[in-house]
């Protein structure tokens, strides 16, 4: 079956059976930040932006994605939100293991595009659905504060957080 998306800002044709995991199909296009773990949707290793929305591509079968808007790793690093991100990151010396970047990132991204400011419950959950271990609580919680100071003093907010 031809499938037409939009594959980190070009259009693509997927071909593959429609029940086939999208997982499986974006792996096959040679992006690899698309981690198999799991393949029950928990773990976040193989997350991907559908539709500016983080999902497990475990789980989703490539039928259903038709002319949807699919960005991976590889390309959000690219942008200046996945810049703020990580930059964040970095600052508070977090060390991923790679198996967790997409989910620790998109997983951010979803909360710092939904809340200005995100409080100390909103962060506690972020960091409870993050399934990975290779950095400790903390320090992941830094990392998201620096991305959210980041985020605003690009936006040129630059006391967002006092």
């Amino acid at each position: 079956m031809k499938i037409p998306v939009i594959l980190n800002s070009e259009k693509v044709i997927l071909d593959a059976k429609p029940t086939e995991p999208l997982l499986e199909v974006l792996r096959r296009q040679g992006l690899l930040s698309i981690k198999e773990g799991c393949t029950k949707g928990k773990c976040g290793s193989c997350t991907v932006l559908l539709d500016d929305r983080p999902v497990s591509t475990c789980i989703i079968p490539v039928g259903i994605v038709r002319n949807a808007t699919i960005e991976t790793l590889e390309f959000f690093l690219l942008t200046k939100e996945g810049e703020d991100i990580i930059t964040g990151f970095k600052q508070a010396g977090m060390q991923m293991c790679g198996f967790c970047n997409s989910s620790r990132i998109f997983s951010t991204y979803a909360l710092l595009k939904k809340v200005y400011r995100p409080s100390s419950e909103e962060l506690e959950q972020l960091a409870d659905s993050i399934k990975c271990n290779c950095t400790d609580r903390k320090t992941f919680l830094n990392g998201v504060y620096y991305a959210t100071a980041n985020k605003h003093e690009r936006e040129g907010r630059r006391n967002a957080l006092i």
